[in-house]
């Protein structure tokens, strides 16, 4: 140690010193191969770590690339889900989807509308339901009853009746199984009304046919008898009573002539001319027309029929004739003191017309003989006054339907097509 400077460490060879504590101090050589076991631990440690932060980092990018999948899924699932929905929401039939306990999981716009119901989900039971709806879904669900696939019902909604078509699917996944019911709403009642109207218009078709036959034929002769009558009038001025008579056969003749003037109306190929109509328009131009009538009997007049009334592509010659005649008939049915009820309403695909009275009614069974020509309920009627009307309807694409009580009254209703604007 001598000629070391003060404070300085002393320079140490290891590898002698080494040799030096193997023969004399063991337990510092131990100390050197603990010294150097450690440093080897450290190395192959650091190595290890360095594995380890590699594969950390090659599973960090496996990672990512996995959310990112999961992501892109996740993304692919909410816009296919929310497609399905738009399509759902969009679908003019109602759709329900219920599980096997009988809790609605799903219901559409349509369905909504169609049964009149919250939309809150809950057990079909406690949705209040049309109840022939609710027998079907719950004989849909019991597997103990014959399911029928479909089904055509009559439902009440906002006070009038609607025919509204019923078909089911049970929903299975691939395992097998039934995991819910899939329930389609359909309001087929336009559809009933057009196919009750075909069925009269064949009929009427044949029978219109046929009256422009006979009345051409009975024309001819009755234009000769009615000027012989009118000589025979001539000829029996100077004794009033003769004359009398032959002025009877003047108003008889006359009365043929208008009859058959109606039956070739009836009969001629009415075109209409279209135009943009407003059914408010149409209910104003019409009904003053009555106002002596009414008031001679006292009839009370509801109108409901809004200045924003949507509008129809028609004529609004014809529409007008359509209500004269309805309101015509409805005043004829009542005594005074009776009530005549208009009303317009618009769907989103057609248009309505309600005219309405609490007057005589009509037997059940004269209902479908109604727009028959000639067919009449009224003494002294012509019984073409309907038949046309429902022509009319007929060429301006739409449908009509009558529904009357004895007693009670009769509510006649024309659907129209909606003009698109």
């Amino acid at each position: 140690m001598a000629g070391a400077e003060p404070g300085s460490e002393p320079d140490l060879d290891l590898e002698a010193s080494s040799e030096g504590f193997r023969g004399v101090q063991p337990e510092n050589a131990l100390l050197l191969q603990a010294f150097e076991k450690f440093s080897q631990a450290s190395l192959q440690l650091e190595r290890a770590y360095s594995d380890l932060q590699d594969h950390t980092e090659q599973l960090d990018l496996e990672l990512q690339a996995a959310n990112q999948r999961l992501k892109q899924s996740l993304l692919e699932q909410e816009s296919v889900s929310l497609h399905l929905r738009g399509v759902l929401d969009a679908m003019k039939s109602g759709v329900l989807v219920i599980d096997l306990d009988g809790t609605v999981v799903d219901i559409n716009p349509s369905a909504i509308q169609i049964l009149g119901v919250k939309t809150d989900l809950a057990h079909f039971r406690d949705m209040s339901f049309p109840q022939p709806v609710e027998a079907f879904i719950s004989a849909c669900i019991d597997n103990t009853v014959p399911r029928v696939s479909r089904k055509e019902v009559a439902i009440v909604r906002d006070g009038e009746q609607i025919d509204v078509e019923l078909s089911f699917s049970l929903i299975r996944p691939e395992r097998g199984g039934i995991l819910s019911v899939l329930l389609m709403l359909n309001d087929v009642t336009l559809i009933n009304r057009l196919q009750s109207q075909a069925k009269r218009n064949v009929r009427l078709a044949a029978m219109g046919e046929m009256a422009a036959e006979l009345a051409h034929e009975i024309r001819n002769p009755l234009g000769s008898v009615k000027l012989f009558a009118s000589l025979l009038e001539k000829d029996l001025a100077p004794q009033p009573d003769q004359q009398g008579l032959a002025v009877q056969i003047s108003s008889g003749i006359q009365t043929l002539e208008n009859i058959v003037s109606n039956i070739l109306a009836f009969s001629a190929n009415v075109t209409p001319k279209r135009e943009s109509v407003s059914l408010r328009r149409v209910i104003d131009e019409s009904l003053p027309l009555f106002e002596h009538e009414m008031k001679h009997k006292s009839i009370r007049l509801e109108v409901d029929a809004p200045a924003s009334s949507p509008s129809m592509s028609g004529d609004l010659h014809l529409l007008k004739q359509v209500v004269l005649n309805l309101c015509n008939n409805a005043i004829k049915a009542m005594q005074p003191g009776g009530l005549l009820s208009v009303r317009v309403h618009s769907r989103e695909e057609f248009v309505e017309i309600t005219i309405s009275d609490n007057g005589c009614g009509i037997p059940e069974k004269a209902l479908h003989k109604i727009f028959d020509p000639f067919y009449t309920t009224f003494p002294g009627g012509t019984g073409l006054g309907l038949s046309v009307v429902n022509q009319i309807v007929e060429k301006h694409g739409g449908a009509i339907d009558i529904k009357s009580e004895i007693s009670k009254g009769t509510s006649v209703l024309l659907s129209f097509p909606r003009l698109v604007e």
